[in-house]
């Protein structure tokens, strides 16, 4: 009896609409990571390292686009409709318009980038599938309603169905020995299909056509808004500058070993995004309890976000050539050193995203603008430097460095932050000390 009672109260607590709409999400991020996993890699030992790494480059430009497409705003867009009710239609038409405007001048610029460097047609072909990906980001304002609503269930629904069904579709290209640029077309279609399916699931409750356009509202968001489009903008160039730089000033084959390398460091960026997410109550509560207990906290995530992410990164080290043997072959064997280096970038990204939870509760936001702004800024310089010396294994290094330099070392630069400085140099000399 009691265990039945406890049952259902904790079966009330998860049918909650926000626990069910953490739920979708999370169930969003595992699919694809699952599916992208298996067909991408499959994807990648058919292609080989050069066609996967034109492939790459072409697909770091269209991430940066469609980043740019949006303006960084979305929590921002959310807080007004959550705010603003009433003019919900405006705002999305209002951002809708924004957006169309803004697509043609992002990929104009590609293009003429793309003359400069003198790239073959097959590029322009890449582009041409690939920017599918770009042009229909306008009805992703589709999802924002949805997430104000909490029904986050029906974009993964729409976006997870095209997703699978372009697993299904890459699949088919595979075994029928399709060119590259098929396999740009899937991904273009796959793209396409999953808005349809969003557009088809809001028309039943909504109407596409009732957003409304106002100048006034479009010029009002742009002046609040600006300072989440620039970091926005700031962090996908730091996330894609290495595999634009390095396809631009060495080869496709050197950008395909680095992609498959980082492609295997990527699959654990979730866990300190999940862990982070999930202890931010117990540090606004240790917050409102007492300023000591709150840093005591902060040291102790911090602690544990260096001894996880230093496991993983030792792991990883000691099984690189197993790794990239069995998920990629022996075409990709070179990508083994690049994975050594990139894996250590882990241990900063960590300490990074366990300090930003000290900056948002502190009202501290603007460092980590600062912070990015800084590790953008000696990536650039690092690749410029070690990319035509060492290739893909300059690139992995640069990454590593200037994910120190933005995560631990910037945190020294500021009053405000030094505290944190001195909690992540705390974790890594108390590695072995599992008592905080």
């Amino acid at each position: 009896m009691i265990i039945t009672t406890k049952f259902k109260e904790i079966k009330s607590k998860l049918a909650t609409p926000v626990v069910s709409n953490i739920l979708w999400l999370s169930l969003d991020k595992v699919l694809k990571l699952v599916i992208g996993l298996i067909v991408g890699i499959w994807v990648a030992r058919y292609l080989g390292p050069s066609q996967w790494g034109e492939l790459n480059y072409v697909l770091a430009f269209i991430t940066i686009a469609g980043t740019v497409g949006k303006l960084g705003m979305d929590g921002f867009l959310i807080k007004e409709i959550l705010e603003h009710p009433s003019k919900k239609n405006e705002i999305l038409g209002t951002s809708f318009f924004m957006r169309l405007l803004i697509i043609p001048f992002v990929l104009g610029a590609i293009l003429i980038y793309f003359y400069l460097l003198n790239l073959n047609a097959d590029y322009y072909w890449l582009l041409a599938f690939l920017s599918l990906n770009v042009f229909i980001t306008p009805l992703d304002l589709i999802d924002l309603d949805f997430q104000s609503k909490l029904q986050s269930k029906l974009t993964v629904v729409s976006k997870n169905t095209a997703y699978v069904l372009g697993a299904f579709l890459r699949v088919y290209l595979l075994v029928s020995n399709k060119p590259l640029v098929w396999f740009a077309a899937g991904m273009g279609f796959e793209a396409l299909l999953s808005y349809i399916f969003l557009t088809i699931l809001y028309q039943k409750n909504n109407n596409i056509f009732q957003w409304t356009v106002s100048i006034s509202l479009a010029k009002k968001l742009l002046r609040a808004g600006w300072p989440f489009t620039l970091s926005s903008l700031a962090v996908i160039l730091y996330m894609r500058i290495d595999q634009v730089m390095l396809g631009s000033m060495v080869n496709e084959k050197e950008l395909g070993l680095f992609s498959s390398a980082i492609k295997i460091s990527d699959i654990f960026i979730f866990l300190p995004m999940a862990v982070s997410s999930s202890y931010l109550p117990s540090l606004v509560h240790a917050k409102k309890t007492s300023q000591e207990l709150f840093i005591r906290k902060n040291q102790f995530f911090i602690n544990w976000m260096a001894r996880i992410s230093i496991v993983l990164a030792i792991l990883v080290t000691l099984f690189s050539d197993q790794i990239i043997q069995v998920l990629y072959g022996a075409d990709y064997m070179q990508a083994s050193g690049i994975l050594v280096i990139h894996i250590w970038s882990l241990v900063p990204m960590f300490l990074g995203v366990a300090t930003s939870q000290y900056l948002i509760i502190e009202n501290l936001q603007k460092f980590s603008l600062y912070r990015t702004v800084l590790g953008l800024i000696f990536n650039v310089l690092l690749n410029l430097y070690l990319i035509p010396r060492y290739g893909a294994f300059g690139a992995a290094f640069a990454t590593t460095i200037s994910q120190f330099v933005a995560a631990v070392f910037s945190m020294a630069l500021f009053q405000q932050t030094r505290i944190l400085f001195k909690m992540q140099l705390r974790s890594l000399t108390m590695f072995f000390n599992f008592s905080l």
